[in-house]
């Protein structure tokens, strides 16, 4: 097999990798409040889901932040206080919830995001 075969192979695979991978968690839409860092970029943390989790991204270490998942009525499903250490997904159960629609709220001091999220 031809070198330019090979790579045009490993190439198509690795599409496909990725393709798969961004599918794997989907991004939650989020309203913030979070600071901005002295360059105006935006530093607040991602939100994400999959079939039996919700994530929080950040590329900085968020020490002392938490964690909240409520439904519409305020009925309270998880509630931690903890540290998600940078470029890692910090991942929160969901598999014993009933289905309906969630909020996820994420908060450190004044600065807050708060992501709407369904399971079906």
């Amino acid at each position: 097999m031809s070198t330019l075969k090979v790579l045009l192979m490993l190439f198509c695979f690795s599409l496909s990798v990725q393709t798969y991978a961004a599918k794997e968690k989907e991004e939650i839409p989020k309203e913030d409040k979070w600071g901005k860092t002295n360059d105006r970029s935006d530093n607040s943390p991602g939100l994400f889901k999959d079939d039996s989790s919700v994530y929080v991204y950040s590329e900085k270490e968020l020490d002392n932040l938490t964690i909240g998942i409520t439904d519409m009525m305020g009925n309270v499903y998880h509630y931690e206080v903890t540290t998600v250490p940078a470029r890692t997904y910090y991942a929160v159960s969901i598999e014993s919830l009933p289905a309906g629609a969630y909020y996820l709220s994420i908060y450190q001091g004044s600065n807050y995001v708060i992501g709407l999220f369904n399971i079906n």
